[in-house]
């Protein structure tokens, strides 16, 4: 089990830059994910500022490419989100009754091992299929979720190869089980997908951000 980082919803700043080091990775010694528990109890606006604020902390700039709210108690396979090549992945799940599982894989890594590229791997080793996810059992770590309490999940989620002269970032793969459904209750998870700044690449306005940050409604 990965120890979660505890974020400091009135300080946020102050865990940036481990979170950073810990995801955004370009080699294989770091997990490319982080599991962050807080450190008081916080309502859906203030967990979904906590998200935001994390990310405008770290030491490369990123931007949005894409936000989410929504109740999900459909179990997963394994996956990478849609989303550019390099690209961050945000997950707040606000506080629930509904039991989850939730496991990344460092398909990365396992990419690395076969002498292929990311994507080369991925097509080879389809994960949604059992054979594919068999093939990446030495490298799922399962997450020690917090029961009763709003967490969150930063996880790479890009597609890029391995290749020490580029620094690319390395990502994973990530899957969730829920093996109880509750229809009288709700799972909501808060998403952002992020990508790095450029020339040519500014993100979503900041009025989709305002609306995220503000938003009762559900997608």
């Amino acid at each position: 089990m990965i120890e979660p980082l505890l974020l400091k919803p009135d300080n946020v700043s102050a865990i940036a830059p481990t979170v950073f080091q810990h995801v955004w990775r370009s080699t294989l010694d770091q997990p490319g994910f982080a599991l962050l528990r807080l450190t008081r109890e916080v309502n859906s606006r203030e967990l979904r500022r906590a998200m935001v604020e994390l990310v405008a902390a770290f030491p490369v700039a990123f931007v949005p490419e894409r936000f989410g709210r929504f109740d999900q108690q459909v179990s997963s396979k394994f996956h990478r989100d849609g989303a550019p090549p390099a690209s961050l992945l945000v997950l707040g799940y606000e506080s629930t009754r509904v039991r989850s599982r939730f496991w990344l894989a460092d398909a990365s890594a396992a990419a690395v091992r076969a002498n292929l590229s990311l994507s080369a791997y991925l097509a080879a080793h389809n994960p949604m299929f059992p054979a594919g996810e068999a093939e990446l059992v030495s490298v799922i770590t399962e997450l020690d979720l917090p029961h009763g309490e709003s967490f969150i999940v930063v996880a790479n989620n890009s597609l890029l190869p391995f290749d020490p002269g580029a620094g690319n970032p390395l990502g994973v793969l990530h899957k969730a089980v829920i093996e109880s459904p509750d229809p009288n209750g709700r799972r909501v998870i808060n998403s952002i997908g992020f990508t790095p700044r450029s020339e040519n690449v500014t993100g979503l306005p900041p009025a989709e951000r305002e609306r995220f940050l503000t938003r009762d409604d559900l997608d």
